[in-house]
């Protein structure tokens, strides 16, 4: 049996994931339950991987329960995998359950192997695609998940949620797919605060209103955050003061802006650090406890710095809260500042 799950829906895609295993284990020992993962940066090599894969294909189970495997980025080594499926008919098996998740679209997953993508989404086999959730999607999703969470959320709250976390401009396409991660992170902590009862001042189980809302979250200003990294790295001045400019003439919180610039460079220096110790990319993820997207694009960042241009970067952006706090520097000038630094 096969099951494929991919999209770029990184939270969804997970989400999924971690049902099907959560429901293997309540009926089964756990001892027949294996992961995979074929990804550049995965603890073992491709071919370590493929002989694991081969004698769990080959052996039955000691428990005579049925065995689940989860195969992580499979496409890396889609001519080998795709033979196996083809030579033991897996689709048809019904003792080995072979779990496929791909955090792509359709569209790269069949430019890396068209054999395997074709394999997988045939029939009889279960495909679940995540892509971004639409805005009325988006809207039954995070109400299923407030309920599902034990709280509840009046409609206008539900509408001024979702404005302040996902992006306005993709709601007539498709949205961020990061929206998810976030809005989970914000579920947790409304239904928390509003289960929290009198302590907070509030009725135990009241709906999450709209003051909820502007209390609790706060608004994306639709600051890329990755793009002002990319263009510090590459030591754009006129690019990243450009963008500076930009974000604030739009009614950016130009304090908002430095948290996020300080966050990815707390988040940089981490990551940084943990490359230089070998720490392999999938324990990047569990020690950080960062969103995978986040991890992706950090650790791609961190081929542009070396560790003592990413200190000093640190240092100045210390320095520029110590100075904006005591009063000494405004922290739009503070940013400007920062940008103009780059490279000297």
């Amino acid at each position: 049996m096969i099951i494929f799950l991919y999209g770029r829906d990184s939270y969804r895609l997970k989400q999924n994931l971690d049902k099907i295993i959560a429901g293997y284990q309540k009926k089964n020992t756990g001892m027949s339950f294996s992961i995979l993962d074929f990804g550049p940066d995965a603890q073992s090599g491709i071919k370590h991987q493929l002989g694991k894969l081969n004698d769990l294909i080959k052996t039955a189970s000691f428990f005579g329960e049925k065995r689940l495997i989860v195969l992580k980025s499979a496409f890396s080594a889609g001519e080998e995998i795709a033979g196996l499926i083809t030579n033991w008919k897996l689709d048809a098996d019904k003792e080995r359950i072979l779990v496929f998740t791909e955090n792509s679209e359709e569209k790269e997953l069949a430019k890396k192997d068209k054999k395997l993508f074709n394999l997988l989404s045939a029939k009889p086999n279960i495909i679940k695609f995540f892509e971004p959730l639409e805005r009325g999607q988006l809207e039954n999703w995070v109400k299923k998940e407030i309920e599902a969470s034990g709280g509840k959320i009046e409609p206008a709250a539900l509408r001024k949620l979702i404005s302040y976390t996902a992006n306005p401009a993709s709601w007539d396409k498709l949205s961020d797919p990061t929206a998810a991660w976030r809005l989970k992170q914000e579920i947790d902590k409304l239904v928390n605060y509003k289960s929290a009862g009198d302590n907070s001042g509030h009725a135990k189980d009241e709906a999450i209103n709209v003051s909820d809302i502007e209390s609790l979250v706060g608004p994306n200003v639709n600051l890329n955050i990755f793009e002002v990294i990319d263009a510090i790295a590459g030591k754009n001045r006129y690019r990243a003061l450009t963008m500076l400019y930009n974000h604030l003439e739009s009614g950016a919180d130009p304090y908002y802006i430095f948290s996020m610039i300080i966050f990815q460079f707390r988040n940089l220096l981490r990551i940084k650090t943990l490359i230089k110790n070998a720490v392999p990319y999938a324990n990047i993820i569990k020690k950080t406890g960062l969103n995978p997207y986040v991890v992706k694009k950090t650790y791609e960042q961190c081929k542009k710095f070396d560790q003592d241009e990413l200190k000093r970067a640190f240092a100045t952006l210390a320095q520029t809260e110590t100075s904006a706090k005591s009063g000494t520097m405004d922290m739009t000038e503070g940013l400007y500042r920062f940008a103009l630094s780059l490279g000297a």
